[in-house]
């Protein structure tokens, strides 16, 4: 079984999660050991299928869009702590953002064909989403937390990059194997992409560390 560096971290940041298991659910972030489990299986099992003779593994990372959108939507629902109209207007958008992603998955672009569709969505939302959990940090004076100390912060300030990130270099995806802009005779795509995985997964094994220091301290 081959596993990669990015694979131990993400291996790592689902470990921390367990162990702050209830500085998780203080923060009510719990849903983060589901996805990191499922992200975690995703990966192992993609970067393994080539010793069964499998060679396209897109069908797997189509399985874990299906989980991780709805995952991910409830883990920034929380964190948004939204009331009133602003919860209703979350989850209609989170419905048809999963409704979309489910109907791209069967109908659309299907099991086999990697879906893009499906990310570009998912990750322009996650983006969107996450600079509105920031600004309710900039804006929230009666937290007793600092703002540089706050695992959401860590959390919303990693997600956004790294759906930013992944947004535009999926939508120059094409652009750059036009052109081949490479970096160190690299394709640009698998240049950047490792370095937000780390930075995205680092800061989640921080943030995690972070609310169980404050749930202790609380």
């Amino acid at each position: 079984m081959r596993i990669t560096f990015f694979e131990y971290l993400q291996l790592l940041s689902f470990f921390t999660a367990l162990f702050c298991y209830k500085g998780l659910r203080h923060f009510k972030i719990l849903a983060f050991i589901p996805l990191l489990f499922s992200t975690c299986v995703t990966e192992i099992t993609a970067g393994n299928l080539i010793n069964f003779g499998i060679t396209r593994n897109h069908f797997v990372f189509n399985y874990y869009i299906l989980v991780s959108t709805p995952l991910n939507l409830y883990i920034i629902y929380n964190m948004l702590d939204l009331k009133g109209v602003s919860r209703i207007i979350y989850s209609t958008i989170s419905f048809l953002v999963i409704l979309f992603t489910v109907l791209n998955f069967m109908l659309l672009q299907g099991s086999t064909i990697f879906n893009t569709y499906s990310l570009i969505i998912s990750m322009l939302v996650f983006s969107l989403l996450s600079v509105m959990v920031l600004i309710k940090l900039f804006n929230n004076d009666e937290s007793d937390i600092e703002l540089h100390k706050h695992p959401y912060f860590w959390i919303s300030a990693a997600t956004l990059l790294f759906s930013a990130g992944a947004l535009i270099l999926l939508g120059l995806q094409q652009f750059i194997e036009a052109e081949k802009i490479q970096i160190g005779k690299m394709n640009l795509y698998r240049v950047i992409m490792p370095v937000l995985i780390v930075v995205m997964y680092s800061s989640y094994i921080y943030a995690f560390i972070l609310c169980r220091k404050l749930n202790k301290s609380s």
